[in-house]
């Protein structure tokens, strides 16, 4: 197949892995506490038990999150994607509407009081993960954003990662689709 410049960043039926990202509107740091980390990581879950979607990798960041996926139909994929966004943006939109303004950094208070019908950015940006050196190098990549950003010195120690999957055999957070692979 062809690639034209256009087909960049779009699910082809032909192939099912994908590394993709989502970032919140403006980059503003929403996803900071661990009631918001819980929405996310509730609603991957849901994806995955509900709607079939596999989860390789991950890592959630205070204004975007990375992953790796894929699902017996990627044409799926775009609708999956589509629904977590909405119902993230809805979620996160209720708990920042119910949290006193006093109580939050300044640059969350633009968000409150208004109808917020999307935090997240338009896309999310699909590559094709179609060899396994793409695979790790995309998986590194996710795995040392929080050390990149200085967030942690270890990649392991990012409570919202799947670096304590693979380093720590910790599946506590979110279980990997790794018999799938």
């Amino acid at each position: 197949m062809m690639w034209e410049l256009g087909d960049m960043y779009k699910i082809d039926s032909e192939y099912s892995m994908y590394f993709i990202t989502s970032t919140i509107i403006e980059w503003v740091p929403l996803l900071i506490n661990e009631q918001i980390m819980q929405i996310m990581i509730v609603s991957f879950v849901f994806c995955q038990k509900e709607k079939g979607l596999r989860i390789y990798g991950y890592v959630v960041m205070p204004n975007h999150f990375h992953m790796i996926i894929s699902m017996d139909d990627p044409l799926k994929i775009p609708a999956i994607i589509r629904d977590l966004k909405r119902h993230t943006s809805q979620e996160i939109s209720k708990y920042l509407k119910n949290q006193s303004t006093k109580q939050n950094p300044f640059w969350i208070k633009p968000f409150y009081g208004k109808k917020i019908s999307n935090i997240w950015q338009k896309g999310y940006h699909p590559i094709l993960i179609n060899s396994e050196k793409w695979f790790t190098e995309k998986l590194n990549y996710i795995h040392q954003n929080p050390v990149k950003k200085g967030f942690v010195t270890q990649a392991e120690h990012w409570k919202y990662s799947s670096a304590r999957n693979y380093i720590l055999n910790d599946s506590s957070i979110i279980k990997l689709d790794l018999d799938k692979l």
